[in-house]
């Protein structure tokens, strides 16, 4: 009996598909180097470069990490126009603000939706709709891409009535599996291309944690998690922690447990630790009291 249970697992079949599966690890390990691993911006980076004409993209356009300087000029720009037509209520240092916010999230609603004319609100609104408007005309001018317009790019292109079943296909035939770890850092778009390209014709996993969505790392949201939730075909929980010391999972547990959330559907769940002897020990080799405080 060997001691891996997944050894044990993929040897418990007849000799032939034991063969076959020791033929097919033994693929894998020889051409693991050949797989694209990326992220997903470099990925949608990717895709729009070889989808052609099937995309709307710019082959001229380059790539800037950071639009800061870009959203700055044109939050001034707008707010001297805005200033001489009608006072606006906010300062320069709340414009930049709200221009700021007005690009990070391209793709959130503005709200309020219905708001009095020439209201604070009003103002506000219109004023972030003017921002992003002209940052993507100025983006568009110089030729300039940031990594969220790879994204919502690539969408359009996948979602475009006519051109995005072709763009759908060539990019599904260019890939047999596609594996996304840390999904809980995914947003509505990330999912949205996602969904789009391989659910349902391609095999899609995803591995992450929704508990770590409320740290919303670079505008990812626990919604995405959940949409994605409901259209697996099957899922899985990791019930051994192999990381983390076990009586650190113990604590971390006692002090959750019973825990209210917003998402029925993120809920806690028994992690048993792995090894089971703890690791936190002072110089005599004791066990850590306390290792949650």
């Amino acid at each position: 009996q060997h001691p891996d249970p997944v050894v044990r697992h993929l040897a418990a079949a007849p000799a032939a598909q034991v063969a076959e599966r020791r033929a097919r690890l033994a693929t894998a390990a020889a051409s693991f180097d050949a797989a694209t691993v990326t992220t997903v911006h470099g990925f949608c980076r990717q895709v729009l470069a070889g989808l052609g004409t099937a995309a709307d993209a710019d082959p001229a356009s380059v790539l800037a990490e950071d639009l800061t300087g870009l959203v700055e000029q044109v939050c001034d720009d707008l707010y001297v126009r805005f200033a001489v037509r009608e006072a606006p209520p906010f300062d320069r240092a709340g414009a930049l603000r709200v221009a700021r916010a007005a690009v990070a999230r391209a793709d959130a609603r503005l709200e309020p939706a219905q708001r009095p004319p020439g209201s604070p609100e009003d103002l506000r609104v219109r004023f972030a709709a003017a921002v992003r408007a002209e940052v993507a005309r100025r983006q568009a001018a110089r030729h300039v891409l940031g990594f969220d317009d790879l994204l919502a790019r690539l969408r359009d292109a996948l979602a475009a009535p006519v051109s995005g079943a072709v763009a759908r296909e060539r990019l599904r035939g260019r890939y047999r599996v596609v594996l996304v770890d840390e999904f809980q850092d995914t947003d509505g778009v990330q999912w949205e291309v996602l969904r789009l390209a391989f659910h349902g014709h391609v095999p899609l996993v995803l591995v992450g944690d929704p508990k770590q969505a409320v740290y919303a790392f670079r505008g990812a949201d626990v919604h995405s998690y959940l949409a994605a939730r409901t259209a697996a075909d099957h899922r899985a929980t990791l019930g051994v922690n192999r990381r983390s010391d076990p009586a650190a999972v113990r604590g971390v547990q006692r002090l959750l447990r019973g825990a209210a959330r917003s998402w029925a559907a993120v809920t806690g769940c028994t992690t048993m630790p792995s090894p089971p002897s703890a690791a936190l020990v002072d110089a005599a080799g004791a066990e850590d009291p306390a290792p949650v405080r």
